[in-house]
């Protein structure tokens, strides 16, 4: 067997980094020419992982098989390699880890993967052996004649990417690649984080620049080069593979492997910056989501698939927005009720929104309500515009201004129209009704009991024979007879990332069709 020595001038850096790459590629052929390596078995998740995130990673999949039973097969590589791999074979993974955030975006572009999660951070450095005794400061010090160094290549490594662009413009990267096709060359590119820091390890490098996770595990001594201070903090993002035949199955482990009490204490036990809000740990969430009571034809069938793939039970609780507000100061107050406080709240009006943002992050404009005047099929009564909310004859019905955004929104437009004391005045023949809701309106029209209501437009188009068979709409055409409908999650949900998912399912094309389809007008930018 050859022994190698790792005295500089013994053997020459390329020579070292072709036999560790070529050991590599060996030992990667082996495995997948073992019977059925590339066949994942029905209880058994295949995983491309991100080269310099495989320890914790192992410590992650072997901790979920032992709590659940299920295998994750992992399959190692540059993030680049790997994404080049999926799409040649995108039923070749169910996940996808890659170790910056641009690679999974352009997976979710190609669309290779669905939902992308959130998982640790890493940053850029300069990794030498113990002590530093060539004292590099900063990555101009690697650009001596009688450096050693090695960088992963940008075009299939996140980190050779990242060090790409934090020293583009300094001509310093340019310089290094130069150097790297020299005969007798002392700059070399490989192919993962890992194979970089395990040259320094073995004396075949002076440097490399690695991530300091990857610099940590190897037992390097790391050096914070100013120029890689800035911008060099990428975060890791794991994606669900679109293609994967068991998506519910897949979520459950990425949920398992970015939970705060699951895999981010193996990320951080392996150097790498754990996420702050990282959602907690639960084999399956129960959530609470509050929604305006005219957004369920809009998005109701839309939560119950995402709760079905991701693995979750989302209890969405519909009703006027005076009620919900009620209750969220009800709750803050320590009062107990049924259900907990909500995890998401999607208001039917900004207006309501704004009484409870104390609780929630930054809210998402989504669509917009038109109110309109809705009359029997035909318009028996000759209804022309809102001044006929005060005709004394008529059975009017309009949304509670306390419990309903609509009612509060139609009480602030007959006031501002001057019509509020003709509505309610108490000589009027049938005194108006109030329901907590638009939807309880156009029942109560369909039944008969109603002349003229107020309502969103959504209400009449939520059911189809509405307008072919029982209501007509008559605009009203006025600039305040308008809600807006924002979503925002809760601060104190242990399940942000869950319910920030739910968002980008509301966000996606399918989700926008249908909210038009129920007479909403779009407002929202994709995600």
């Amino acid at each position: 067997m050859v022994q190698w020595q790792a005295r500089r001038g013994c053997v020459s850096l390329a020579w070292i980094v072709v036999v560790v790459s070529l050991a590599a590629i060996a030992i990667l052929i082996v495995l997948l020419w073992q019977p059925g390596a590339r066949r994942p078995q029905a209880d058994q998740l295949v995983l491309f992982c991100a080269a310099g995130l495989l320890k914790p990673v192992e410590e992650i999949c072997a901790e979920y098989e032992d709590e659940y039973g299920v295998q994750v097969r992992v399959e190692p590589g540059g993030s680049g390699t790997l994404l080049s791999k999926l799409r040649v074979t995108p039923t070749a993974a169910d996940l996808y880890l890659a170790a910056e955030e641009s690679y999974v975006r352009e997976a979710r572009q190609y669309g290779l993967v669905a939902e992308i999660l959130p998982a640790a951070k890493q940053h850029l450095v300069i990794a030498v052996a113990k002590g530093n005794p060539l004292a590099i400061a900063d990555t101009a010090d690697l650009l001596g004649e009688s450096r050693t160094v090695v960088l992963p290549n940008p075009e299939i490594t996140a980190v050779g990417k990242v060090a790409q662009r934090a020293l583009a413009g300094t001509g310093q990267w340019e310089k290094l690649l130069a150097r790297s096709q020299q005969a007798a060359a002392k700059v070399s590119l490989v192919g993962t984080v890992n194979e970089a820091a395990q040259a320094v390890r073995i004396g075949a490098a002076d440097a490399a620049i690695v991530w300091d996770a990857t610099a940590r595990q190897f037992g390097l001594e790391i050096v914070e080069a100013p120029s890689l201070a800035h911008n060099t903090t990428e975060q890791v993002f794991v994606g669900v593979v679109a293609a994967s035949s068991r998506p519910t199955q897949a979520l459950h482990f990425a949920r398992y492997l970015t939970a705060r009490d699951r895999g981010q204490l193996a990320f951080q036990r392996h150097y790498l910056q754990p996420l702050a809000d990282a959602d907690v740990w639960e084999d399956r969430p129960s959530l609470v989501l509050m929604s305006g009571a005219m957004l369920k034809p809009a998005i109701d069938e839309l939560v119950k698939r995402f709760s079905e793939r991701e693995g979750v039970s989302i209890n969405t609780i519909y009703a006027g927005c005076g009620i919900h507000v009620a209750q969220m100061k009800a709750m803050k107050q320590g009062e107990k009720l049924p259900t907990h406080f909500p995890d998401a709240y999607f208001s039917c009006d900004v207006s309501f929104m704004e009484m409870v943002e104390q609780w929630f992050e930054a809210s998402k404009v989504i669509s917009r309500n038109d109110m309109v005047l809705a009359v029997p099929k035909g318009n028996p009564k000759q209804v022309r515009s809102i001044k006929d909310l005060a005709h004394p004859e008529l059975r009017v019905g309009l949304a509670h201004p306390v419990n309903s955004a609509l009612g509060a929104l139609t009480d602030d437009l007959v006031k501002k129209v001057g019509l509020h004391q003709q509505i309610y005045a108490p000589t009027r023949k049938h005194p108006v009704v109030h329901a907590d809701a638009g939807h309880v309106l156009v029942n109560q029209m369909r039944a008969g009991a109603l002349d003229l209501i107020v309502v969103y437009r959504s209400n009449v188009l939520s059911h189809s024979d509405n307008p072919d068979r029982f209501l007509e709409i008559v605009e009203m055409n006025l600039p305040e007879a308008i809600a807006i409908q924002p979503y925002a999650v809760a601060k104190d949900s242990p399940h942000k990332h869950l319910m920030g998912r739910l968002l980008e399912a509301i966000l996606a094309p399918e989700s926008q069709r249908r909210f038009r389809e129920v007479g909403f007008q779009w407002l929202a930018d994709s995600p």
